[in-house]
């Protein structure tokens, strides 16, 4: 339920830092954003400019106006492909749905993948954590590039982390073989687990003093997981000695600045009051055909065993529900388990000796041919072989690495899994 005893020391340390840079305001009397229209007002159409909106109501949240902002959202058209050349590669697992293209004193400029927009949330977030990007490039603040835990750390300092903590871990459903089986498939956003976004979020509430009301409303709006840390990580820190606040060094509630006005951080946007131009939206699914030409994918080549077994076992223990539902009862549900079970071991030996080869592109999942170059469904080209779906980003991190470094030298932070040449 709660982060290590050394990573609690390093964001609390962390906190501190930002606290002794920046000073406290942010984190004692910054709005708590949540994901409403309360605050943000602004209208969504699904294109460049509702994007560009949105950024610049967290830029100003976040006390970095006064630099224009603007914003490229690319898409999965191939002629535009070349145009996401800048976007750091994916890292550890994670890739980036929202980027930093450049900081001057003039302006921010963003980037943005149309694929993040089709889930609200997970955008939000992702728009919240890369405008705290800024922030610790704004404020000349060290970072170690845009997969940094401390862009996270930022994000709760400046309000953000009702934003970010759902987000720092969700699962999304996706049928396969047909209504079969449903696979829960995990989104992270961010470096840092919930555990850690959770716990700084409640050392924030306390002291902030926060009364209970206000904290069951804050839980209620996460998801389950997240407020049970939330809960347990207030508890601890109510028992924690010497107390957050000291550790922070945060003076006397007395001498806090007055919060900043809702009303006021709502405002219409200078300059966007009349922008009533109609946009083409960027917010919706495109179709897979077509969707990774020019772009990398990988043949996923593994045993059709666990597949097979599994769409045995299932199919076997819903036709027994069902006979179940007959006048006469049909066959009693142990036996029923005992052929499920008989048949789901039949279905891992016979798909032995058979081999699943799909694209690994998540939209995409066609079947592949150990020769195929180029996935016939989605387009993209075949560069190597996995083992495993979850292997994807590690392995698009390790070709990135060996087409920017083409000398002899391997060697890298984390390690990757073998990616056997197409």
């Amino acid at each position: 339920m709660l982060p290590p005893q050394d990573d609690r020391r390093w964001l609390i340390d962390e906190i501190a830092a930002l606290v002794t840079a920046r000073g406290p305001a942010p984190l004692t009397t910054a709005l708590l954003l949540e994901p409403s229209p309360r605050y943000f007002p602004d209208r969504w159409g699904g294109g460049e400019a509702s994007v560009r909106r949105l950024l610049r109501r967290l830029v100003a949240y976040a006390g970095i106006e006064g630099r224009a902002v603007k914003v490229v959202v690319h898409d999965a058209d191939p002629t535009r492909r070349g145009e996401v050349a800048n976007k750091p590669p994916p890292r550890n697992g994670q890739d980036l749905g929202a980027w930093i293209v450049g900081v001057t004193a003039h302006e921010l400029k963003f980037a943005v993948e149309a694929a993040a927009l089709a889930d609200p949330t997970a955008f939000v977030a992702a728009a919240a954590r890369v405008v705290a990007h800024a922030y610790r490039v704004v404020h000349d603040l060290p970072i170690d590039g845009p997969y940094d835990p401390r862009i996270d750390v930022t994000a709760v300092y400046l309000g953000f982390a009702l934003l970010t903590a759902d987000a720092a871990l969700r699962f999304t459903s996706r049928s396969a073989m047909g209504a079969v089986t449903n696979r829960r498939t995990p989104l992270r956003i961010g470096s840092l687990p919930p555990q850690a976004v959770c716990f700084l979020l409640a050392a924030q509430a306390h002291v902030r003093g926060l009364d209970r009301n206000e904290r069951t409303r804050m839980a209620k709006s996460m998801q389950a997981n997240q407020a049970a840390f939330f809960r347990h990580a207030y508890a601890a820190i109510e028992r924690m000695e010497p107390a957050i606040a000291a550790q922070w060094h945060l003076p006397p509630r007395e001498h806090w600045p007055a919060p900043p006005s809702l009303a006021a951080r709502t405002a219409p946007l200078p300059g966007e009051e009349e922008d009533d131009v109609p946009e083409t939206r960027r917010d919706e699914e495109v179709g897979v055909a077509g969707l990774n030409v020019g772009k990398p994918v990988f043949l996923i080549d593994r045993s059709m065993a666990p597949r097979l077994g599994r769409v045995l076992f299932m199919g076997t223990l819903m036709l027994g529900g069902l006979t179940r539902m007959s006048p006469n009862q049909g066959v009693g549900m142990g036996l029923v388990g005992g052929i499920a079970v008989g048949l789901g071991l039949l279905g891992l030996l016979i798909g032995r000796l058979f081999r699943d080869r799909r694209c690994s592109e998540p939209k995409c999942s066609g079947p592949l041919g150990p020769g195929d170059k180029v996935c016939p469904r989605c387009g993209g080209t075949v560069a190597g072989t996995i083992a495993h779906p979850r292997e994807r980003l590690a392995a698009e991190e390790a070709l990135h690495k060996a087409q920017a470094l083409p000398t002899a030298d391997t060697t890298t932070d984390t390690p990757s899994p073998p990616v056997t040449p197409a």
